[in-house]
């Protein structure tokens, strides 16, 4: 919280100090989230949005993922447009989100991509009775008898 503007060195100070942290959060962060954050007012502000985005679901490691090709090819020279991004995730979707994509467009939402990545993370919920969906391990186990003591 900003001091009173009846202190204005420590107004200052602090003002200054809320400059270096977004500039040091910035550098530190990669392009992907650099483009995203750039226009944030305030560290607090950049810290919850992290915090948001920054949960282990399948969703958002695959918004993430995707959202860091877009830059890619923004930084490339490519023009993809938010519709075309958009139509990008829903193709990468599972059928488990058909529904999801049917009110998305039956409601002509428009969102933006981390709009987008927390109304699936709800769904997604949704769709799992309200536990987040980890990542499963792939295992190339190979299973054999079982031998126990005694018989």
């Amino acid at each position: 919280m900003c001091p009173p503007k009846a202190l204005p060195k420590a107004r200052n100070r602090w003002k200054d100090s809320e400059s270096i942290s977004l500039c040091y959060m910035l550098v530190s962060m990669n392009s992907v989230f650099q483009k995203q954050h750039e226009n944030f007012p305030a560290a607090k502000e950049i810290m919850k949005n992290l915090e948001d985005l920054l949960g282990a679901t399948l969703v958002k490691e695959r918004m993430l993922k995707l959202m860091g090709f877009f830059v890619e090819a923004e930084d490339n020279g490519g023009e993809l447009g938010v519709n075309t991004q958009i139509e990008i995730v829903f193709k990468s979707l599972t059928k488990e989100f058909v529904g999801f994509r049917a009110v998305y467009n039956l409601g002509n939402k428009t969102l933006t991509l981390a709009q987008l990545m927390k109304e699936l993370q709800s769904y997604e919920l949704m769709l799992n009775g309200g536990k987040p969906v980890q990542e499963k391990p792939e295992a190339n186990l190979a299973v054999g008898p079982s031998f126990s003591k005694g018989k």
